[in-house]
């Protein structure tokens, strides 16, 4: 039979077509080969049953040392074979070397992700060694765990509806990793729980009871104690820290500072609660007032004249709603509406009818944050956040800006089964776009209105804010190695070094030197029923200049 043109093209295209899809389905497998060849080339595999055989043999007589030794030797025979690694978990495992165990499944795993038994294995040794996220991990991939129902604490005060709402889980369901990250974040977001935990009670049928073990805020605080600690924790710097908690039982907090230091006099005022009675979302109040006197110097000690000064009065209303929408991200918006005045200004070098703007100013409010990577095997996590306030101020002639900052937070606990010791690196940055009022320039410096930590310079001298970097854009990275050196369940301490890199920007050279700055030092961290009191030594490395501070949190 005669076949035309178009038929013989379509007859090819569909023969290239299948060809193709052929080619994409082999050629993993023949990259895979290609790889492994010499490894599987290496593996002795009369030698390695012989070596495994050995050691199952030695292991079953309870001989932990010589059967590690004989499966090692079968590992290193055929390390593509993940029969060693699980049966060299399986001995870690009976001396209750955990961590030696939780490594070896994670090599076996490495090998075969979705082998069952070294997935079960691998959730069971984190649970037991209390990192119930990785469990969560390594269950989850076998359909584990079933809740069979969900505890909650009786002696807790908030209202059950609210509570219950927190949880992402259902009994009667599978609980997974995901959830149970949402959970924490919505019950960190009630603000009620200082310490908790949900553990998992299994039984005989192979479900699990999840309980919910908490020390609540309720009132003035967990405890008379702690209420007055962390009132009271401010009184050296002239500030108490009035609050109260679990207003109604319904999750509603008052916070608030108030210091009557004459140089920098400051009150605050902060309400929040769940929206609807829904805890992943809340809305918050907060008003705040100030009457501080600036100085502004290129130092906190030594020679420095006043490159200009002024009396700041502010007074400012915020409302945002935040919602958290996963354990892994959250957003907030909102607004402020403020206004400032200044008096008694001594014009300098520093200080310019450019950025002395007074007026009423409103200001939107967005951020965003998220947690990119988390690998609860490793108690790696890394958290970033995106904050914007886009703003107009009614002074003359009016104007409008832009504040932008991002943040990048990485924490890691190298212990696998302690938190004895911990490191962060965080690294910021931010910057303005138009003309901003004074009192919304960054500060690179310790202050207890300001977050932007860089240890080593201090934020005030002789009381007056000013001695620290000034401008409208800024990068700073704090690194921090804590050792816990104490802990009994009320007291917790932890120490460790610092090193701290930051520069900023500014419209003048008087409000910053535009540099690089680094700092050294030491941080001291000590928890006490719930409050946090932080020791800092700094040291400048370009100036030899030492700072000590101290706060409460």
């Amino acid at each position: 039979m005669p076949v035309n043109a178009a038929t013989a093209r379509h007859f090819m295209l569909a023969s290239m077509q299948r060809g193709i899809a052929a080619a994409r389905r082999v050629l993993p497998l023949i990259c895979f080969l290609a790889i492994s060849a010499p490894v599987l080339a290496q593996c002795n595999v009369h030698q390695a049953n012989a070596a495994y055989a050995r050691g199952m043999k030695l292991a079953r007589q309870k001989s932990w040392n010589a059967a590690r030794q004989a499966l090692r030797e079968g590992q290193r025979m055929c390390p593509a074979q993940k029969r060693f690694p699980i049966e060299l978990a399986g001995v870690a495992f009976e001396q209750k070397q955990y961590p030696r165990a939780a490594a070896w499944l994670r090599k076996a795993l490495r090998l075969d992700p979705a082998d069952n038994y070294a997935n079960n294995f691998a959730g069971t040794v984190y649970y037991l060694m209390g990192n119930l996220p990785a469990a969560l991990k390594y269950w989850n991939r076998i359909g584990k765990p079933q809740i069979h129902s969900l505890n909650l604490d009786p002696s807790l005060q908030v209202r059950p509806l609210i509570l219950g709402r927190a949880f992402a889980f259902s009994p009667a369901a599978r609980m997974t990793l995901q959830q149970f990250q949402t959970t924490r974040a919505r019950l960190d977001g009630l603000g009620i729980f200082p310490t908790y935990r949900v553990e998992l009670s299994p039984r005989t049928n192979g479900s699990f009871d999840a309980n919910f073990h908490a020390l609540e805020r309720d009132g003035f605080g967990s405890s008379r104690w702690a209420a007055a600690v962390s009132m009271l924790s401010g009184l050296p710097y002239e500030t108490i820290y009035p609050a109260y908690y679990n207003i109604a039982h319904s999750a509603m907090n008052f916070t608030s500072l108030l210091r009557w230091d004459d140089q920098k006099r400051r009150l605050w005022v902060s309400l929040s609660a769940p929206l609807q009675e829904l805890p992943q979302r809340r809305w918050r109040v907060t008003f705040d007032a100030r009457d501080e006197n600036w100085a502004i110097r290129r130092s906190f000690t030594g020679t420095a004249p006043v490159l200009g000064s002024l009396n700041l009065q502010k007074q400012a209303a915020t409302f945002s709603l935040t919602d958290y929408v996963s354990g892994r991200i959250r957003w907030s918006t909102g607004a402020q509406i403020s206004h400032r005045s200044y008096r008694n200004v001594q014009d300098g070098a520093a200080l310019t009818p450019n950025i002395v703007l007074p007026g009423m100013e409103l200001k939107y409010l967005l951020s965003i944050a998220g947690k990119p990577m988390d690998m609860p095997q490793r108690r790696l996590t890394l958290t970033t956040s995106v904050h914007s306030q886009t703003a107009r101020i009614w002074s003359t002639p009016s104007h409008v800006f832009e504040k932008l900052q991002g943040k990048a937070l990485l924490r890691w606990f190298p212990s696998p089964d302690s938190n004895r010791w911990e490191v962060r690196q965080e690294v910021r940055g931010g910057g303005m776009v138009g003309a901003a009022p004074f009192d919304e320039l960054f500060m690179l410096g310790v202050d207890r209105d300001n977050s932007l930590w860089l240890r080593g310079d201090l934020g005030t001298r002789d009381g007056r804010k000013g001695s620290a970097p000034l401008g409208t854009r800024y990068l700073l990275a704090n690194s921090d190695v804590y050792r816990r050196i104490y802990g009994n369940g009320l007291i917790n301490i932890q120490a460790g070094p610092l090193f701290d890199v930051g520069r900023m920007g500014a419209p003048n050279a008087s409000l910053s030197t535009r540099r690089w700055l680094f700092d050294t030092g030491m941080e001291a961290r000590i928890t006490v029923l719930g409050t946090r009191i932080i020791l800092i030594w700094g040291h400048d490395l370009r100036t030899g200049h030492n700072a000590f501070f101290g706060t409460a949190q």
